[in-house]
């Protein structure tokens, strides 16, 4: 029975970091709201009440696949160990007495039986380094990896019973491979500034077109850059934010081009800092604010007077706020639609 109770523990541990539970929601979850996602194909969630959130009524997906068999293995062991004896709480604490021969049920406390399993795991089943993975740190997890599947800020702060600011504010924390992606990011970003980078007097301008954001060498005939297998933006001709991914994309390092990445710039961090879907807007974007800088700090590498050259204009748009007049334009538009505040 001691195994048996140990194995109870195993399962806590697992349904709180499956679910992203606090121990609090996970003491309250309920037998028969167990028994409903066992039976029906509709109900999915198993409910709680979130005292910390005023009362909120919680729900956690358990997910039809793995969630549901966890639960129905489960559900053996607990028939096993209760042996007809009816306890209304999913979980419980197992009380043994008189030798493994009288068993009482009370009330679980989720978060010492958590601890108690790590303790007896640590060193034996699992590395002492290691440290206890706590409900904390499995709800960013979960976060983590429900952004880098794509779902929308709004889906992921609704799995996880918060806010959407909270969400951004607490759970952003990025996983190893996404850390590692980001930096890959960064340095095909930099490499790419470099071949964009142009003195005007080595192409002929009579062969250029001027764009919003700089300069094209074969306006209507976009072709992907190859540092990525596919462009966040796809180069289209129509959509300037797409330039910066085509390979006749280049820009000249005076005053002109600068003005304009600059005023790309600009614009492009007012809609990630303020637009509603803030969580679209982030994976749209990102990567092209990356691109941006990269650029412009290849050019200011350029030389002394450049970098001054780059300096100053920042300056000028930053915090003078003198875009050129078409991302002025394109800023008075998103405004009048809401889009940035």
């Amino acid at each position: 029975m001691q195994m048996a109770a140990f194995a109870v523990k195993a399962y806590i541990s697992l349904f709180m970091l499956m679910t992203g539970a606090s121990p609090t929601e996970l003491e309250q979850f309920s037998y028969e709201d167990a028994l409903g996602i066992d039976k029906s194909v509709l109900k999915k969630e198993l409910t709680a009440v979130k005292f910390r959130a005023r009362g909120k009524m919680t729900g956690y997906v358990l997910g039809r696949k793995k969630g549901l068999t966890l639960l129905r293995e489960y559900f053996k062991l607990r028939d096993w160990i209760l042996n007809g004896e009816y306890v209304d709480r999913l979980f419980f604490k197992i009380k043994i007495s008189k030798g493994a021969v009288c068993l009482s049920f009370s009330d679980l406390d989720a978060g010492a039986a958590a601890t108690r399993f790590y303790s007896s795991i640590s060193g034996v089943f699992v590395d002492g380094k290691y440290p206890k993975i706590t409900y904390n740190k499995a709800r960013k997890h979960k976060s983590s990896a429900h952004h880098a599947a794509k779902y929308s800020l709004e889906t992921v702060a609704r799995a996880l019973n918060h806010s959407s600011g909270v969400n951004i504010s607490s759970y952003s924390e990025a996983t190893v491979e996404q850390q590692e992606s980001e930096f890959g990011t960064y340095w095909d970003s930099v490499r790419k500034a470099a071949q964009m980078v142009r003195e005007r007097s080595v192409t002929a301008s009579d062969k250029l077109d001027s764009i919003a954001v700089g300069h094209c060498d074969s306006f209507r005939f976009p072709v992907p850059v190859s540092d990525t297998e596919a462009p966040v933006i796809q180069p289209n001709c129509r959509n300037q934010y797409g330039c910066l991914y085509c390979t006749h994309y280049f820009c000249h390092a005076d005053e002109d081009d600068i003005h304009k990445l600059l005023s790309l710039h600009y614009v492009v961090n007012a809609v990630r800092n303020t637009a509603q879907d803030s969580g679209h807007a982030e994976v749209l974007y990102k990567d092209l604010s990356i691109r941006v800088e990269f650029i412009l700090e290849a050019i200011a590498n350029r030389s002394e007077s450049v970098s001054q050259l780059v300096s100053a204009m920042r300056n000028k748009v930053f915090n003078l706020g003198a875009l050129t007049p078409f991302w002025e334009r394109r800023l008075q538009r998103y405004e009048a639609m809401g889009v940035v505040f």
